[in-house]
């Protein structure tokens, strides 16, 4: 992989153009980064991704408490997206140098009160940069070309304001980069768009560390086309999911890791057990670390029961976990650690009163902390 490869004169000048200031930017005060930060590069480690809901203020005040406490037990990696799951839009008007932070800093406080490492997800993009022109989450619409200049300024903003931000994942899940005509990933577009935002973000913060592609990899129990050789009893995974990754890899102009994620069950139904799970995601995480050197974050996991299955949620949660360690992840971070749905969750909604309480997923989550 070819590693900080200039960017181009024409995409600078724009730079220029759009009053990408880097010095006025690094004016920024610095905040300090906890001292426990240097755990955040243990051998492996699980944390959290932050979603609509968390332990915010606007919950019931014991519930909140109580939620907190919890957080503060884990990780202590803590992942907050630029804007969506629990961010508003940072820009909101295209033609005004005036940014609207006010939600991103009430969740980078919620990650510094409890003695969190703050990671971001360089990702959702305002409604004006989409097709569609409507913010998140009405659309999971990737920036428009004509605008990943723009994006990547704001990346480079946000890095910049945020100088405890360590880690920096660039997009979520190809969301928006899907090509109808060739029935696969535009994997050129979003790597057009992460190297812009790698060149963009070093210029402001030469110290952040940035990942890619966040590829969600699909897999099929009776697979009918686009089989890859990566497949196992769980299932057999699609080959365009892995070539979106290949070239991602062959392509990116530099990165600090590489993120993934995937759901132990397949498309079409099959759930793998706690042994097939287990086999998943090692084998998943072993296909990528024969391809790259490159640090192994599951930027999300999913291993849900079925109604056959005889498996624990936490068994099977527990496997999924041992297989990705095992195949020689650095990094997993659950969605959500605020009950939501019917997946894995830490503690039960700070909205009811008496809410805040630790799910029978806390001592599983605890067990992989590197506090």
């Amino acid at each position: 992989m070819t590693l900080h490869r200039v960017i181009g004169a024409r995409r600078r000048g724009r730079f220029a153009m759009l009053g990408l200031a880097a010095a006025s930017l690094l004016a920024v005060a610095a905040v300090t980064v906890p001292a426990h930060a240097e755990n955040a590069d243990a051998a492996f480690q699980v944390g959290v991704t932050h979603e609509r809901l968390s332990a915010d203020w606007w919950g019931e005040e014991q519930a909140v408490e109580d939620a907190r406490e919890i957080l503060s037990g884990v990780g202590p990696l803590q992942n907050q997206h630029l804007m969506g799951f629990g961010a508003e839009n940072p820009w909101p008007d295209p033609d005004s140098s005036a940014r609207e932070w006010g939600s991103l800093d009430e969740r980078m406080d919620l990650i510094e009160s409890t003695e969190g490492v703050p990671v971001m997800t360089l990702c959702c993009a305002p409604g004006w940069m989409t097709p569609s022109g409507e913010d998140w989450p009405e659309h999971y619409e990737a920036p428009q070309p004509e605008f990943y200049d723009e994006y990547a300024q704001l990346s480079a903003e946000a890095a910049a304001k945020y100088p405890q931000v360590k880690y920096f994942q660039v997009w979520n899940e190809f969301k928006g980069f899907w090509n109808d005509d060739l029935n696969r990933w535009d994997y050129e577009g979003y790597t057009e768009l992460y190297n812009l935002v790698y060149a963009a973000v070093k210029e402001v913060r030469p110290d952040a560390l940035i990942g890619g592609p966040y590829v969600s990899l699909n897999s099929f129990q009776d697979c009918t086309h686009d089989c890859s050789d990566l497949q196992g009893a769980w299932g057999t995974a699609d080959q365009r999911d892995l070539d979106a990754m290949e070239y991602w890899l062959a392509n990116a102009d530099g990165a600090e890791f590489f993120t993934v994620d995937a759901w132990s069950s397949t498309n079409d139904g099959h759930h793998p057990g706690t042994a097939g799970t287990y086999e998943k995601f090692r084998d998943v995480t072993e296909w990528i670390t024969a391809r790259t050197d490159l640090p192994v974050w599951w930027s999300e996991f999913y291993a849900p029961a079925s109604a056959a299955d005889e498996s624990s949620s936490v068994a099977l949660m527990r496997a999924a976990i041992e297989g990705m360690r095992d195949g020689g992840a650095s990094v997993a971070l659950l969605w959500s650690p605020e009950c939501q749905s019917e997946l894995p969750c830490l503690w039960t909604p700070t909205s009811e009163e008496g809410g805040g309480q630790p799910t029978e997923y806390v001592p599983l989550i605890q067990e992989f902390s590197a506090r």
